[in-house]
């Protein structure tokens, strides 16, 4: 996938605000304490290798399925952390996602901002086939490898600092 857009920070910023509002998740000064964005990635990067961990070790595919979904929704906990949003409501990781792929539109890649909604899709698909079970190991195989794209992509397109290992953090899987 080709590189794509940056972003100003207060664009990315404003975005995130804006799907924070629409999804009523204001901010909470006291429970925020502690949720940086390093730590949401650290997150992301365990999940990561957590999923791997289940596949490969155990062949538990809801909760590889499970481990992958986690992947993403951290990595979009990160990015919006780093632009200054704490996400408290499940809903509010559709809204940030769907705010940085309008993001992803409006400069033009409207490639870029589609293939973010898809890939989000696929992730809310093995989120639900950790209760369903009802996907296959290529399935959840296929679903596992996009969702890692789709964490580096986030993070090349909105906290490209991070996608270069400037935070300290390993990004590989």
């Amino acid at each position: 996938m080709a590189t794509g857009p940056t972003f100003r920070e207060a664009d990315v910023a404003a975005a995130v605000a804006l799907a924070l509002a629409a999804s009523k998740d204001p901010a909470q000064p006291a429970a925020d304490v502690g949720r940086s964005p390093v730590k949401y990635a650290q997150l992301s990067h365990d999940f990561r290798a957590s999923a791997w961990r289940h596949l490969n070790e155990d062949g538990d595919l809801p909760q590889a399925s499970s481990k992958a979904w986690g992947m993403v929704a951290e990595t979009i906990k990160a990015v919006s952390a780093r632009h200054g949003g704490i996400i408290h409501a499940h809903r509010s990781i559709w809204h940030v996602l769907r705010e940085l792929s309008n993001l992803a539109g409006e400069s033009g890649d409207i490639d870029t901002a589609n293939w973010l909604r898809n890939s989000f899709g696929v992730a809310r698909t093995l989120h639900s086939n950790f209760y369903e079970d009802e996907a296959d190991a290529g399935d959840v195989i296929a679903g596992l490898l996009l969702c890692e794209e789709l964490s580096d992509r986030l993070y090349e397109l909105f906290w490209p600092d991070r996608a270069t290992g400037e935070t300290g953090l390993d990004n590989e899987g």
